[in-house]
């Protein structure tokens, strides 16, 4: 599965990404590790290895890569995915070098309308650390809202902190695929478009 939105192209990892994805988290271990305990200095091949795998198992992770460049700009994707619920979790990072320049806004996005659209869950949750401004401005610009602040709800490192709980439904993300050239595909080359 590739979505796209005509600026960023969303794919899943493959093991063949290991290099560029060891090397962006670490460029970004700084800056992103503050608030995800996995963006660590020694992230390697079993990380890599974890994270593809992870399709396996019920998420949906999707590399951000530039449509142009082809440069790797981060990840996100869809985690602790509840189908007898209809729920899952957004969760996205942008690599340092690639920051302030709308990509996380574009790649959620992107997976928000894929869960709502391609695979019919219902609410999807964006848990942000409490300090978090950068993640927090990201969840606004999709208009998702706020919920509350749960206490002490994620551990980062061997902290815990408080997190606001965000959510976006159906109704939050109808109109996108129009507004925003919002488009899916599966195969390699594009091959059978999916609607949306």
């Amino acid at each position: 599965m590739e979505l796209t939105d005509g600026t960023i192209l969303l794919r899943r990892p493959t093991p063949a990404d290991a290099d560029v994805l060891i090397a962006a988290v670490r460029e970004s271990q700084r800056e992103v590790g503050r608030w995800m305990a996995w963006a660590r200095a020694d992230y390697g091949r079993a990380d890599v290895d974890a994270y593809v795998g992870s399709a396996r198992h019920g998420d949906e992770p999707f590399l951000i890569i530039d449509r142009g460049s082809r440069m790797l700009l981060g990840g996100t994707g869809l985690n602790q995915v509840d189908g007898a619920n209809l729920r899952a979790n957004l969760g996205y990072w942008v690599r340092t070098s690639a920051t302030g320049r709308g990509v996380a806004t574009r790649a959620a996005r992107l997976v928000a309308w894929y869960g709502h659209v391609q695979l019919s869950l219902h609410r999807l949750e964006l848990v942000v650390a409490v300090g978090n401004a950068a993640s927090e401005a990201v969840a606004a610009k999709l208009g998702a809202s706020v919920e509350g602040v749960l206490r002490d709800r994620l551990l980062v490192g061997s902290r815990h902190c408080d997190a606001a709980m965000h959510a976006l439904l159906p109704g939050d993300t109808a109109g996108w695929a129009q507004r925003y050239g919002l488009r899916a595909w599966r195969g390699a080359g594009g091959a059978t478009a999916v609607p949306g």
